[in-house]
């Protein structure tokens, strides 16, 4: 039994590699930043918040695991276009303090980046030169920097709309949003012209565990190996959980006064990943077959 600690356990990807870890028989140490932790008595739950170098060090410190899974990370594009300061300090000074931690105890690490590292002129594999757009991945392309010079043997996931059921909040997902709407009876707009390949968070928490038992190091893309739009994605959750008459509308990027720029294609290329593990990524319609059998 190694002990693991799941930085941002209550958010969607820790949610999951938490459970994976519980799965695999292992000790799992959690971490939280709301007021209460979750009542799940499997899990040892800490209150951190990444920001506080200190206070990461010193949990690291205490606790001592084998693994260390860091999941924290200011995601909302937009509100990273707003503020670049905190963006930077919680995807980058913070991610580099947490691998530094971990090093400094003999833990391994794995650390969760984003396809928007990518400028999306087209598919990427992880040898593509990286060209972010926006604030948000500027930051998520330093802090990788950051983690891999603070903690050289650490895995580094590139992850793309990442999906799942969301145990511990009302937050929505790049599927759960459109289930939402479409079982609502509501219209759901969404992109024609911003093709992604999206990430089952249940894959995205096998493959972690699955690279760290093989002692792999490196960037690996982890996503369905899909390409697809937004309204491509949006007709495969009406079909998979059946719902007629799905009102889809189909606007352009353009069309929304959004912050931040977004890429048009970052499609990843899981190529590497599957030669790994010698299997390959599931389907996005498999991942949405697997929701629907677990709702």
């Amino acid at each position: 039994m190694a002990r693991v600690l799941d930085v941002g356990g209550t958010g969607l990807l820790g949610q999951y590699l938490g459970q994976e870890a519980l799965r695999r028989g292992h000790h799992v140490i959690a971490t939280h930043r709301g007021r209460h932790a979750p009542e799940d008595e499997r899990i040892e739950w800490h209150r951190l918040d990444i920001r506080d170098a200190s206070a990461v060090s010193a949990l690291v410190r205490s606790v001592r695991p084998n693994l260390v899974l860091n999941a924290a990370a200011i995601t909302d594009v937009d509100g990273c276009e707003a503020n670049p300061d905190e963006a930077k300090h919680v995807n980058e000074t913070a991610a580099g303090q947490l691998a530094w931690s971990s090093k400094q105890v003999g833990a391994a690490f794995v650390h969760i980046s984003t396809d928007y590292v990518f400028d999306g002129a087209g598919p990427a594999t992880e040898d593509t030169e990286p060209h972010p757009l926006n604030a948000y991945g500027a930051t998520k392309l330093f802090g990788e920097r950051a983690v891999r010079q603070a903690h050289p043997d650490s895995i580094l996931l590139r992850l793309s709309s990442v999906f799942g059921w969301n145990r511990l909040s009302s937050k929505t997902n790049a599927v759960t949003w459109i289930l939402q709407k479409l079982e609502a009876g509501q219209e759901v707009p969404l992109f024609f012209d911003q093709k992604v390949t999206p990430t089952y968070a249940k894959t995205a928490a096998e493959v972690a565990f699955d690279l760290w038992d093989q002692h792999a190091s490196g960037v690996f893309h982890v996503s369905c190996p899909d390409c697809a739009s937004r309204v491509e994605l949006g007709r495969a959750v009406a079909e998979v959980f059946q719902i007629s008459n799905p009102r889809l509308h189909p606007i352009s990027v353009e069309s929304m006064a959004l912050r931040a720029k977004r890429p048009l294609a970052p499609c990843l290329v899981v190529r590497k990943v599957e030669e790994t593990l010698k299997r390959p990524m599931p389907t996005f319609r498999a991942c949405l077959e697997d929701m629907k059998a677990t709702r």
